[in-house]
């Protein structure tokens, strides 16, 4: 009897052993696995109408993206905003959506200073019509170089794999994504601004007609597709290389303290007709100690013509496009 007894009790825990068992690593294992998610945004980009990026890059101050009626805006401070490339927000987006979890690297309050998704990493929040759809941080990037796989040709070095750690701003999990997007989001806010100078089709203009002071003045005037600077023909390869050059110039060396009432005639200007009738102005000005550059194509934005030689780009001799003597 007692030895029937002690093989019921055995019994008895063993089957508690077994329940324990399963629940751990059974039910709870299932648990763990719901519980990765498969996505971390889920966003309208068409319906989005703020971004709000708090970067590294600006100690991780507000950066503010908003859109004002159909267009973009960055916010400068408090009482000042500048435009936004319809680009510049397109990339973001795109990034945003992009994001897909690769694997969890990580869980818990105690690990988030190891991967950077604490107060270190950049935070980014999504606005749908007033809306808070995303909280995100984006903390520190791994750079892992791809192993050679065995029995497979060697054509160079193999491209490296980047990633982020990431995290949701409401829940403790850390997850690897693809990607090194501290590029695109630890941004001061001058690197979201509109810097276009000039973004038009090159190959559709047939005047520039270059404005400077004394007799230095000239046309590059386009006849039967072909080139003349005041009447000369010019060396169609350079003549074309600047105008390439030209046609899609941009710049980031942003002045916002101009005084515009008071900038008074252009010292430089140049004046680019196309085919279409479209008439694109740009001045430059030496006054109030600087070197300005305003486009007519970016009305609000006033260019530094020393940051990296802008003003050299633009405001060429003729010498810029006929043949070497």
């Amino acid at each position: 009897m007692s030895n029937k007894i002690s093989n019921k009790t055995l019994a008895g825990i063993f089957g508690v052993l077994a329940f324990i068992f399963l629940f751990l690593f059974v039910w709870n294992g299932d648990k763990n696995e719901r519980s990765f998610r498969n996505e971390l945004v889920t966003i309208d980009t068409a319906s989005v109408t703020e971004i709000v990026i708090m970067p590294k890059a600006k100690q991780h101050g507000e950066v503010k993206l908003f859109k004002d009626d159909e267009n973009w805006r960055v916010k400068l401070d408090e009482e000042s905003s500048a435009p936004v490339a319809d680009d510049k927000i397109a990339g973001l987006l795109t990034q945003l959506t992009s994001i897909k979890p690769q694997r969890l690297a990580a869980r818990g309050k105690d690990k988030f200073t190891d991967f950077q998704v604490d107060s270190t990493g950049t935070r980014v929040k999504v606005y749908e019509d007033g809306d808070e759809t995303l909280d995100i941080i984006l903390g520190r990037f791994n750079f892992q170089q791809q192993p050679q796989q065995q029995g497979m040709p060697n054509f160079g070095r193999q491209q490296p794999k980047m990633s982020t750690y990431v995290r949701l701003g409401s829940d403790t999990d850390i997850y690897e994504v693809d990607g090194f997007l501290e590029t695109y989001f630890n941004q001061a806010p001058n690197a979201f601004r509109n810097g276009s100078i000039v973004k038009s089709d090159y190959q559709k203009w047939n005047e520039l007609t270059f404005s400077y002071p004394a007799d230095t003045s000239f046309q590059l005037i386009k006849m039967n597709d072909e080139w003349f600077a005041n009447d000369e023909k010019t060396d169609s390869a350079k003549t074309v290389n600047f105008l390439r050059q030209l046609a899609n110039i941009r710049n980031n060396g942003f002045i916002d303290d101009v005084d515009t009432e008071n900038l008074g005639a252009s010292d430089y200007k140049l004046t680019i007709k196309t085919e279409d009738g479209e008439v694109i102005d740009i001045n430059a000005y030496f006054k109030q100690g600087k070197y300005i550059i305003h486009s007519s194509q970016n009305s609000e934005a006033y260019f530094d013509g020393n940051n990296a030689k802008l003003g050299e780009k633009i405001f060429v001799g003729m010498s810029k496009v006929m043949p070497d003597k």
